[in-house]
Formats: structure tokens, C-alpha cells, sequence
């Protein structure tokens, strides 16, 4: 749980066994991305002080593309990190428990011992229930086995420890690899981050390659450019000059005065939250002003100024209040907008005369029901 806001969340437990000594290892994330898989696969081949000769993971997306009983397909990531140790992977067949029959019967095992022996306790992070698990796994490991006679740990080290592989000299360098399409203003987007990449490959699928601090974009191969990874995941545009056509210069310089314009002839408001988006950050903001302008006058042209600009305005006001600054939000506010006003007033409701339903009369006139006039006949 949250302490700060009190959300109740999740943790993925990573949960691995030896064959012969069924020596356990468990670690905690805060979710099941790639990075983490590849994360705690080394920290079990450190844990262990070894590689096994063979790996057998689940049929995880962030580890097997497609599964396959002879020739499975692995994502590049977890490929490359099997490289790098040295091991072969073969993934457990799905719905055949048995391929991963260990590993199934210690997550029972650490699981119920977990759970019993915190039954009282909420964790506030995952370096809790990391420390948590690490005690849990200790015990477990050196707690007598029935069948073997001796502890897991002792197990292993007598007969297992020798037979695992050496750990590589050099440390894995974890990038994630992902698929983009390069679009038509010259950007690919991820990890909630544009980047630039040269215009005459636009339209094309273009390979990422994230690390720590760096993004490289490929195509067949070929590295097209390199950029500073950005955290931040605020939309933020990471961009090199030489990738933009030469006409692009000028249309960056000219498009942004054109957008004041336009806002400012619909109305002062709205030129208002265009200047404010601007002074934030201009060329990441034109396409949302762009939009923005685009609903407005479509609206203006749709019901007529005088109709249209009042439900602009509250649309503007709205997302002001809440925050949320974006052109889908402002096309469901218009149309929100839209759909009130054409509510029936109540006011006018028609009451008919009973016993003859041809006769109706509107409340707003103060008419007897009793006493119809020819005006009121249908």
C-alpha cells in the first residue's frame, strides 16, 4: 500500500528453483516489463554464484515471442541476455505444468509460509517485501528436506554448485528492444517520448534500442541515430535538426503565428490557453493547438457563433478545471455541451386535457385545462 495516497498495489513475485537441490530464489517488482524479467534473471544467476547449462522460463511475453516445441521464438532482449550467460533456453510447454514441476511446487511452498507468517503485516514498498521474501527464503532453504535427508542449501552445496557455469567477467548491458513507426512529422513515439529520426524514412518500421540512458534507432540493421534517453514521460520532443526536411524550418516558424492568429479571431480565451501551450514548449504543442483551433471552428461553423462560442468556453473552462489540456477531451466536452442544449425544457411540457388527448395546452401560458380556446385544438 501507498502510504502517500493509500492505493493499494500490486507486486510481481520472480520465483526460481534448481533441479537437483530445488535451491529457491524470489524477488519482488513492481510490475512484469522487460526490464525487471532481465532484472531478476541476474540477480538469480548471482544469488545462485552460477549459470545453469539450461534455463527454463515460462511463456511470458517479455521472454518467448511465440511458443514452440523445437524451435520457440525468444524476444531479442532475453535472447541476448541468454547469450551473454551462456545458457540454453527452453521454454515450459503452456498448459503443461509439469515441463516447470519445481518451480510450481516452491511457489506453493513460499507462498503459504509468506503469507502465513505476515498475515498481520501491510507492505508499504517493494524493498519490504523483498527483505520479507529474502528471510522467508532463507528459511526455506535451510530447513531440512523430507526426502533428501539434509537442507536445500546443503544439497547444493555438495553436489549442484560445482556443476553450474562460471559467471560472465562483464556485466549485461539490459536494452529493451522495441518497433516503431516512423511518422509523418518526423518522430517515433516511446516510452511516452518523441524522437526524432531522418525524414526520408518515414512511413518505414524502425527498431528501438533502449538502455539506461541512451535510444538507437535502426532500420535493417543500420543505426540511424543516437539520443539521450528522456525519463520524464511528459510528451517531451527529443530532436536533431538534420532530420527535418528543408522546408520544415519554415513551417515551424510560420505555424505557430498563424495558430495566435486564428485563436485570437475565434475567441480571447482560447487565445489565451494557445499562448500559455506555447510558451510551454511551441513545436510539441502545434499539432494539440492545431486540434484545439480545428474543433472550434468546426463547431462555430456547425451551430453558429453566437450557439457555439458559449459551449467553447465552458469546454475551456472545464478543462482548465480539471487539468487535462487535450484535443479528444475538448471534442467530448463540445458534444457534452451539445446534448444539454438540446434537452426539452420543462417549462414547456404539454398537458393534455383529460378524457380527450386531442386538446393540449403549455404549462407556461396559465390556461384553465377547463376552458380550451380554438388556439389549443390540434
Amino acid at each position: 500500500m501507498d502510504l502517500r495516497t493509500g492505493e493499494v498495489r500490486k507486486a510481481w513475485v520472480f520465483v526460481a528453483g534448481l533441479g537437483c537441490s530445488q535451491l529457491l530464489f524470489a524477488w519482488a517488482a513492481d510490475d512484469m516489463k522487460s526490464r525487471n524479467w532481465l532484472d531478476c534473471h541476474q540477480r538469480m544467476f548471482t544469488f545462485y554464484g552460477g549459470v545453469p547449462h539450461v534455463t527454463v522460463p515460462d511463456c511470458l511475453k517479455q521472454g518467448v515471442l511465440k511458443c514452440h516445441w523445437y524451435d520457440p521464438d525468444l524476444n531479442p532482449s532475453y535472447a541476448a541476455l541468454a547469450a551473454h550467460y551462456a545458457t540454453a533456453v527452453v521454454p515450459a510447454r503452456p498448459s503443461h505444468p509439469k515441463d516447470k514441476a519445481i518451480v510450481e511446487g516452491l511457489i506453493k511452498i513460499l507462498m503459504r509460509y509468506q503469507r502465513f507468517r505476515y498475515r498481520r503485516h501491510r507492505f508499504t514498498s517493494i524493498a519490504e517485501i523483498n527483505q520479507a521474501l529474502a528471510e522467508c527464503v532463507k528459511r526455506i532453504n535451510e530447513r531440512r528436506h523430507t526426502r533428501f535427508g539434509l537442507s536445500r542449501r546443503e544439497r547444493f552445496e555438495q553436489l549442484e554448485r560445482l556443476a553450474l557455469k562460471p559467471l560472465p567477467v562483464g556485466d549485461f548491458d539490459d536494452a529493451e528492444w522495441k518497433d516503431a513507426k516512423l511518422h509523418p512529422d518526423c518522430y517515433v513515439y516511446v516510452e511516452a517520448t518523441y524522437y526524432s529520426a531522418p525524414h526520408i524514412h518515414r512511413g518505414k518500421k524502425l527498431r528501438i534500442r533502449l538502455t539506461q540512458n541512451q535510444v538507437e534507432i535502426f532500420l535493417n540493421g543500420e543505426r540511424l541515430t543516437l539520443h539521450p534517453r528522456d525519463r520524464s514521460r511528459s510528451g517531451k520532443r527529443v530532436k536533431i535538426d538534420a532530420h527535418f526536411p528543408d522546408a520544415s524550418v519554415a513551417y515551424y516558424e510560420a505555424t505557430p503565428q498563424h495558430l495566435l492568429s486564428q485563436s485570437r479571431f475565434i475567441h480571447e480565451q482560447l487565445n489565451e490557453l494557445v499562448v500559455e501551450l506555447f510558451n510551454i514548449e511551441v513545436y510539441g504543442n502545434i499539432r494539440r493547438v492545431q486540434g484545439l483551433i480545428r474543433s472550434a471552428s468546426k463547431e462555430i461553423n456547425a451551430a453558429g457563433r453566437e450557439v457555439a462560442i458559449p459551449r467553447i468556453l465552458a469546454a475551456l473552462a472545464e478543462m482548465r478545471r480539471v487539468g487535462r489540456i487535450r484535443v479528444p477531451y475538448f471534442c467530448d466536452l463540445l458534444a457534452r455541451l451539445k446534448t444539454q442544449s438540446l434537452a426539452p425544457d420543462p417549462a414547456r411540457d404539454i398537458v393534455r386535457r383529460p378524457g380527450n388527448p386531442l386538446l393540449r395546452y403549455a404549462t407556461d401560458t396559465g390556461a384553465d385545462p377547463t376552458t380550451p380556446n380554438q388556439e389549443s385544438l390540434l
